[in-house]
């Protein structure tokens, strides 16, 4: 890969979601990335969707173009083995609970004596302390804690939106401090967690009135902002200023909506948003998903259909875009996963390679830190590494 992170090593032993993820995104971008595992367990996105042989679904999704290797971090052979790997690495991820890595030996401070210019990363779910710091944690745990599945009407987001909200904020702030260290010659220890992440990102709109206590209070997208169903399907339509507002009133047959006083201003519409909605839900109801996309989009409205997930991956922009790839897996046979979505003029990162099997890069990567065919055969035999490939 020949990204713009090309020439950057990360090393990760993470697992789930939140950390591999933010690890492939770094690796989408050309960094490469040697993935640790566990010896005797499997990664549970291994076990997640459709599984061929050590391959899943949401697996080929997290990990294209990774190494992976195997070690048993209950063995100070294998600690060995992770502070030969960040001596010359460029970030080091990790998201055991507060305390795991230190026990382990791979804790910051233990890691910064080796390599003083790693960036070292630390994802949780709470945070480093506090009365949360130590309980277990998933994604929908933080969905309930952060309010999002409140805004839901109750429910979750059907996706790992706090892992990867927590992903996205590690690799931000893993780039950063690279930025830095560009400066003080040093890494630093970044720690991200879910619960503060998710927080951050809900802010701007689900707790718009939070923002402002003292004012009255104004409902959310989250109340009110929701696909209209139509006489055959559902589509999304929404409009954010005046002109769009006269536009959708007169696409859906309803111009004397534009006269209406509850709807004159933006501040009234979001006030009066209910009634809003009602209003045009029932125009779009009496309407196939064709005719209304047809007269939303030529009155220049924002809209588009609810597509299924089927429908998604031949959608002719999508295709246009080209951010779905599709490969041969070595494993799994035919597959499909995303590229990096950003788009560089000089330093396109290209396709990702395959995801890796279990361990799969554990002989290649001793031996490229100097063992010998006898030492990985003893650390074999010892179960320190799994069966090497």
């Amino acid at each position: 890969m020949t990204g713009p992170l090309s020439g950057m090593k990360v090393v990760d032993v993470s697992a789930a979601v939140a950390g591999p993820w933010a690890a492939t995104q770094l690796s989408q971008l050309g960094a490469e990335v040697v993935m640790i595992e566990r010896v005797d367990a499997f990664d549970v996105m291994r076990l997640t969707g459709p599984v061929v042989g050590d391959q899943s679904g949401a697996w080929i999704g997290l990990h294209g173009g990774k190494r992976a290797i195997e070690l048993n971090l209950q063995d100070e052979r294998g600690v060995r083995v992770v502070h030969q790997l960040v001596a010359d690495a460029d970030v080091f991820i990790q998201n055991f609970r507060p305390g795991v890595a230190d026990r382990l030996g791979i804790g910051y401070e233990a890691l910064d004596a080796v390599n003083s210019r790693l960036v070292y990363v630390s994802v949780s779910g709470f945070g480093a302390s506090g009365p949360y710091s130590n309980q277990p944690v998933y994604d929908p745990i933080i969905q309930g804690l952060s309010g999002v599945a409140s805004a839901q009407n109750g429910d979750y987001v059907k996706s790992f939106v706090a892992d990867k909200t927590a992903a996205m904020t590690a690799t931000n702030a893993a780039l950063a401090a690279l930025l830095a260290r560009h400066s003080t010659g040093r890494g630093q220890h970044v720690e991200v967690n879910l619960l503060d992440s998710m927080i951050a990102w809900s802010w701007p709109d689900i707790y718009w009135n939070q923002s402002l206590p003292d004012e009255a209070e104004v409902p959310t997208y989250s109340e009110w902002y929701s696909p209209y169903g139509t006489s055959d399907g559902q589509i999304t339509a929404n409009w954010t200023n005046f002109r769009q507002y006269l536009a959708a009133a007169h696409a859906v047959g309803r111009p004397d909506l534009v006269d209406d006083e509850r709807f004159a201003t933006r501040e009234s519409r979001l006030r009066h948003s209910h009634e809003m909605r009602a209003e045009f839900g029932a125009a779009l109801a009496k309407m196939t998903t064709a005719e209304a996309l047809d007269s939303l989009r030529e009155h220049d409205v924002p809209s588009g259909p609810v597509l299924d997930r089927e429908s998604v991956v031949v959608d002719p922009q999508v295709v246009h875009n080209g951010i779905l790839t599709e490969s041969d897996h070595p494993t799994a046979g035919r597959s499909r996963a995303p590229r990096a979505p950003a788009r560089f003029s000089s330093s396109d990162p290209g396709v990702p390679g395959p995801s890796p099997g279990k361990g799969e890069h554990t002989g290649v990567v001793l031996s490229e830190l100097g063992y010998t065919l006898s030492e990985v055969a003893d650390l074999r035999e010892d179960g320190v590494i799994g069966e090497t490939r």
